[in-house]
């Protein structure tokens, strides 16, 4: 069973190098916080207890944050008592409570030096051989690190597309597993990005006209209401060009908060660790918020808390 990160190329192809080495692996997409968890749990569960074949839980690019280690102790101990093998894989930042608790029950492969990403580390723990793992990881690394040394497709853009959909799980597994045989782009891949653009088009004309631009703590935030046909990643780019801002707190209707910058004078790390189920890297981090999303004022006030406590934290 292969759990990783519902959102990005990373989340992807992670899966997909699971998929080489494992082709008979199930394979879920998960987002951030205590629900995800007990969702994998519910999976895991399912498996061990129902099933007669003992086998492997393998959790890639879903960083365990101190909230969930309850959760994810029970799901894992569950698993070990019935046979069953974990590995997680991951390139957050992690505590040492969630580092020692995973190496209690399975193997854990770890970097979070902010120099490699998740389809990294896959490729090197389970296919260091293989040439097309090798692809799939490079690519990764170039969309989790922006380093634009080489085109993508844009299959970002179309996981963002597929999120609004309802089978969006069954379309990502079926994207993790066309990469799996090298397929990175095709005519049913095409027809859907053409319908994606349109809308994608249309958003962009009305977040850009509603984003609000702060300062706070010497720090020039722009606060985006963003859309679901977005990708912040992407977007972030014209977001900075058009603002000057060197932050950018892309917030949602459904409560979530991603964190991307344009320079160092802040980490987004630090802004997300002072939201509910904040975390993620330097660069680029998420988070989800309390305040109602329908009253735009509130929930740019609780972020601007969050902006607020990282610089005093600077200073």
């Amino acid at each position: 069973m292969i759990f990783s990160h519902e959102s990005d190329l990373d989340g992807l192809y992670s899966a997909a190098i699971g998929i080489i080495r494992y082709p008979q692996a199930m394979t879920v997409f998960l987002g951030y916080g205590k629900e995800n968890f007990e969702k994998m749990g519910n999976f895991v569960c399912s498996a061990t207890h129902y099933g007669k074949e003992r086998g492997l839980v393998i959790v890639a690019d879903l960083g365990l944050n101190d909230d969930t280690l309850e959760t994810c102790r029970q799901v894992f101990d569950d698993a070990v008592r019935n046979g069953w093998q974990i590995m997680w894989v991951d390139h957050h930042p992690w505590s040492h409570a969630a580092i020692d608790m995973v190496k209690q029950y399975g193997e854990l492969v770890h970097d979070a030096s902010g120099k490699k990403c998740a389809a990294d580390l896959m490729h090197e723990r389970l296919l260091p051989e293989n040439d097309l793992a090798a692809k799939l990881a490079s690519m990764a690394h170039t969309m989790d690190f922006f380093t634009k040394d080489q085109y993508l497709t844009p299959i970002t853009e179309m996981i963002k597309y597929y999120q609004t959909l309802p089978d969006f799980y069954e379309r990502l597994s079926d994207l993790a597993r066309k990469s799996a045989k090298g397929i990175l782009w095709d005519a049913e891949m095409q027809g859907d990005y053409v319908r994606y653009e349109k809308l994608r088009d249309e958003a962009r004309v009305q977040v850009l006209a509603a984003i609000e631009v702060k300062e706070t703590g010497g720090v020039r935030v722009a606060y985006v209401p963003t859309s679901q046909y977005l990708q912040s990643s992407l977007f972030s780019e014209e977001v900075f060009a058009v603002t000057g801002a060197d932050l950018a707190m892309f917030y949602s209707g459904k409560g979530k908060v991603s964190i991307r910058r344009s320079n160092g004078r802040v980490s987004c790390r630090a802004v997300a660790a002072n939201l509910p189920e904040g975390g993620g890297h330097d660069y680029a981090a998420g988070a989800t918020f309390a305040s109602n999303p329908e009253n735009k004022s509130e929930v740019v006030a609780e972020l601007e808390a969050a902006v607020a406590k990282a610089t005093s934290q600077i200073l």
